[in-house]
């Protein structure tokens, strides 16, 4: 196992998604960190520095302001600490059209947003139990 799968991120403009999401990974009484970006720039601008921790996992919103997920994604594929990890689309709805491509670009698994905290909890525990 790699030493970087303890930290997930979420990529997310909406503050409530960060806490539910937050309550979700709290209930795996795992060891994994949070790390929580509200748009592309801010995320590509912390993982640029050398110094951080690459994550394990992203989880990543399609509908972000400026940059939209899919190319959020590719832009953070070219930084070294994206060589690795679990990438995840975590959106309310997801075009099925859309599906094909996020898979071309490296997308592992796609969640769809929901408000019930036990059932997020499942589904981010079949990602990081892979």
């Amino acid at each position: 196992m790699m030493e970087n799968r303890g930290l997930i991120i979420m990529i997310d403009d909406d503050a409530d998604d960060h806490e539910i999401f937050r309550m979700a990974v709290d209930d795996l009484q795992g060891t994994l960190d949070c790390m929580f970006f509200s748009d592309c720039e801010s995320a590509i601008a912390h993982f640029s520095d050398p110094e951080a921790k690459p994550p394990g996992y992203v989880f990543i919103d399609l509908k972000l302001p400026r940059v939209d997920g899919d190319q959020c994604l590719v832009q953070l594929q070219q930084l070294s600490q994206f060589d690795d990890p679990t990438l995840v689309v975590y959106s309310s709805s997801i075009p099925e059209e859309w599906r094909e491509r996020l898979s071309k670009i490296g997308v592992d698994k796609i969640v769809e947003k929901t408000d019930s905290i036990p059932e997020l909890t499942s589904q981010i525990r079949s990602v990081v139990d892979q």
